[in-house]
């Protein structure tokens, strides 16, 4: 069984490349040509779970489970997230990859978001804001960079003033990015949103943006407030069904009854994308491609 750890799936992943095989697999999803589970969680102490996903894609002959976990943080230390995806062949069921860490996870995550935006969205996004930049924000900006489709406008959202001067330190490198502690101000007349916080209460409301804007939420939908005229769609499985987000890949059609209408994407993390990862990886390496 091939190994793969943080570093060698951030040497044989081209973003560009997940970014378009995510599209695929959840459109493969959509038409009822692949397969997920419903996440399951299992509780291990306050604030605490262990998370188990699984799905399978046959046009790519593979299928991936995923046991991951993760606790929160204490004063002074940081949470803890795990990791390890077990890739199997879809036709026989033998394992044959093993990819541990979280840089797969985040990876996928980001081209999942990246891949949403850009189906959802109306027109190239003139401002966009990224609420909260931890680890997966930061992901999908970086991705950003790396396809080459960052807009000129790039706000960011935190918590404290001293995140805020950390990230204006580190990010003085990029033209046109700004850092802010008024969530309300970076997403005044924004066409496009990511948060990734952690928040379990409401963030900002969807009306904060501009017109036609698509708020793509990895914390879920009950982290921001909205109108009966945004349309929600989210990418879990939901009584079985098909998740909305991949029928919206599958069929292409518009989900906006009006064009001014807003768009906000529940984001959760197909079991899909992690066989889109998965797939990147192993092509690369059996073509001997390191980067």
């Amino acid at each position: 069984m091939r190994e793969y750890d943080d570093a060698a799936v951030t040497a044989a992943v081209s973003p560009a490349l997940l970014v378009e095989e995510v599209e695929r697999c959840l459109a493969d999803l959509g038409r009822g040509e692949a397969l997920q589970m419903p996440k399951a969680a299992m509780p291990f102490a306050p604030g605490s779970f262990f998370l188990a996903v699984a799905g399978m894609v046959p046009r790519l002959g593979l299928a991936t489970s995923k046991w991951a976990s993760y606790a929160p943080g204490v004063a002074g230390a940081p949470g803890i997230s795990t990791s390890r995806i077990t890739v199997s062949d879809a036709t026989t069921g033998e394992a044959i990859a093993l990819i541990t860490g979280m840089t797969a996870t985040q990876l996928r995550t980001a081209a999942t978001a990246v891949a949403a935006a850009r189906r959802f969205a109306v027109a190239p996004p003139g401002a966009v804001t990224f609420v909260g930049f931890g680890p997966t924000n930061r992901a999908v900006f970086e991705l950003l960079q790396a396809i080459s489709t960052a807009p000129r406008d790039i706000r960011i959202a935190v918590r404290s003033d001293a995140s805020r001067a950390a990230l204006e330190t580190a990010l003085a490198a990029f033209d046109g990015v700004t850092v802010s502690t008024d969530v309300v101000a970076a997403l005044s007349g924004a066409d496009l949103a990511f948060s990734a916080t952690g928040s379990t209460t409401a963030l900002a409301a969807v009306e904060d943006l501009a017109p036609s804007a698509v708020v793509v939420s990895l914390d879920g939908s009950s982290t921001w407030t909205s109108g009966d005229d945004t349309v929600v769609l989210t990418d879990r499985v939901v009584d079985g069904g098909v998740p909305a987000v991949a029928v919206a890949f599958a069929t292409g059609e518009e989900v906006r009854a009006a064009a001014t209408q807003r768009v906000l994407l529940d984001i959760a993390g197909s079991a899909v994308t992690d066989v889109a990862l998965a797939a990147i990886v192993l092509a690369r390496d059996d073509a001997g491609v390191s980067s």
